[in-house]
C-alpha cells in the first residue's frame, strides 16, 4: 500500500472518507490521554508535535526490518557459519565477540570475558549479524 501524504488525507476527508480522519485524530486522543502530565503554564502547540514525532516514531519503528537474535547467518540451518571474508567486515569488538562465539562461548560466558551486560553482548552480535546479512545480500 503506498503511503499517503497530508494532502492525500485531507482529499479523502473532504470527499466523505473519515476513517482517514483518525490519522488526526489519534494526536489527539494521545493528548487526551497525557492530561494529567501536561503544564497547563506551557503553550499547547509544542507538546502536540511532540506528540506528532513519538507517533511518527512509533510509525517506522512498527516497519523497521529486524532480525532475531538467535537467527543464524547462512540461509541454511547450520548456526554461526561465517566466512573470513564476513567477519572482516565487523570492528574489532565485534569481531573478537564473534570469535569466541565460534569457539562456542555462550553469551553470558562472553559478557563476563568483555565485563559487559549480556543485553549489551546480545545488541552488538544483533548489528554485526545485520552487518554481514546486508554485505551478502548487496553481493548478490
Amino acid at each position: 500500500m503506498a503511503e499517503l501524504s497530508d494532502k492525500d488525507i485531507i482529499e479523502k476527508i473532504r470527499n466523505g472518507e473519515i476513517n482517514y480522519y483518525s490519522f488526526i485524530v489519534n494526536v489527539f486522543i494521545s493528548f487526551y490521554k497525557a492530561i494529567e502530565k501536561f503544564d497547563e503554564e506551557r503553550p499547547i502547540k509544542p507538546y502536540l508535535f511532540q506528540i506528532v514525532q513519538n507517533e511518527l516514531k512509533m510509525y517506522f519503528r512498527s516497519y523497521k526490518k529486524s532480525f532475531p537474535l538467535d537467527e543464524g547467518i547462512t540461509s541454511d540451518d547450520k548456526k554461526e557459519e561465517f566466512k573470513i571474508e564476513d567477519i572482516k567486515l565487523l570492528n574489532i569488538q565485534e569481531k573478537e565477540i564473534f570469535e569466541h562465539i565460534g569457539e562456542g562461548y555462550n553469551y553470558e560466558e562472553i559478557a563476563k570475558i568483555f565485563k559487559k551486560p549480556i543485553n549489551t553482548i546480545k545488541s552488538i552480535v544483533r548489528r554485526g549479524r545485520i552487518k554481514i546479512k546486508l554485505a551478502c545480500a548487496s553481493k548478490k
